[in-house]
């Protein structure tokens, strides 16, 4: 049993990192190891820092918010050390994340469907926070896919089917535990995490636009603003953890045109080096985070013993 636990958890990384081979394998090793050797990487990594740091700020004031609208009020010097603490999980997935956020609400005191219901509340809303800039940012620009534009448009019908059903309140989903503090938010609760989570959201997907010009690619603003939200979701999908491969896939397809080099193939190598020692440096910065706040964590939840969710 112990081995396939292990055999598990390390299958998304795996994934992740048969994703990255097939790209390295398709651009020249030149560039490729030139772009890793003659990079700024005390430049980057400076910039993943305070990016880190930027996003745990503005992560912990809008699932504090979120949390509000529920009905879960905490401090927010203890919501922002759980928010951290879950910064080591979230490296497996974005989802894991939240749920370890979840664990720790309910060891606070709050009830395990509860706890439950908020993560699934928090997690669609930063989705549909994403889903509404990326839609927005696409519909007064160039669109750089249909084939993605079309599964934008069907991603905001969706919602505004979710929405209305919210509106509704139909007894046979509204009395149902597990989605109670989806409906106790009402149209008015969603709009407000979402909102609150906009500045979280906009620091993900330009920390990455400066990023990239640090390491000395010019991606031009608009470009940045049109097309990096597609990156970010590319990001969560539940595929591998912390967007590992698919998060380079989407760097180097959508921005090699701004790199230096004399052919298409030279200027993916020097997106991908950048794309790969970015994930490194934000995986990192994101473990020291995550660990520094463990410790802060524990000690503000009474509740030690509280079995999980």
């Amino acid at each position: 049993m112990t081995g396939r636990r292990i055999a598990r958890s390390l299958l998304p990384w795996l994934v992740g990192a048969a994703i990255v081979v097939v790209i390295v394998r398709r651009v020249p090793v030149t560039a490729f190891r030139r772009g890793l050797d003659e990079g700024p990487h005390i430049q980057l990594a400076l910039v993943d820092a305070a990016i880190t740091l930027a996003m745990l700020a503005t992560d912990s004031i809008a699932t504090w918010l979120g949390l509000a609208v529920v009905g879960i009020r905490l401090g927010l010097a203890k919501l922002t050390a759980f928010r951290g603490a879950t910064y080591v999980v979230s490296l497996l997935n974005y989802a894991v994340g939240q749920g370890g956020l979840g664990y720790l609400l309910h060891r606070d005191g709050v009830s395990a469907i509860r706890s439950a219901s908020a993560t699934l509340f928090l997690i669609g809303t930063t989705f549909a926070t994403l889903l509404g800039i990326t839609t927005a940012t696409w519909a007064f620009s160039p669109v750089p896919s249909e084939a993605l534009w079309w599964l934008l448009v069907g991603g905001c019908a969706a919602f505004a089917l979710y929405l209305a059903i919210i509106v509704v309140a139909p007894a046979a989903l509204s009395e149902r535990g597990l989605l109670a503090c989806l409906f106790d938010a009402k149209l008015r609760g969603h709009l407000l995490a979402i909102a609150a989570r906009i500045p979280h959201v906009l620091v993900i997907v330009f920390g990455h636009w400066v990023a990239m010009r640090a390491w000395g690619i010019p991606v031009p603003f608009i470009a940045a603003a049109t097309t990096m939200p597609a990156v970010v979701i590319a990001g969560v999908l539940p595929i591998s953890p912390a967007g590992l491969g698919t998060t380079q896939v989407a760097l180097v397809y959508f921005f090699s045109r701004y790199a230096a080099g004399a052919t298409a193939d030279d200027r993916q190598a020097a997106v991908l080096a950048f794309a790969i020692v970015h994930f490194v440096y934000c995986v990192f910065g994101q473990l020291l985070v995550g660990l520094a706040c463990v410790p802060f964590a524990r000690k503000l939840t009474p509740a030690a013993d509280a079995p999980a969710p």
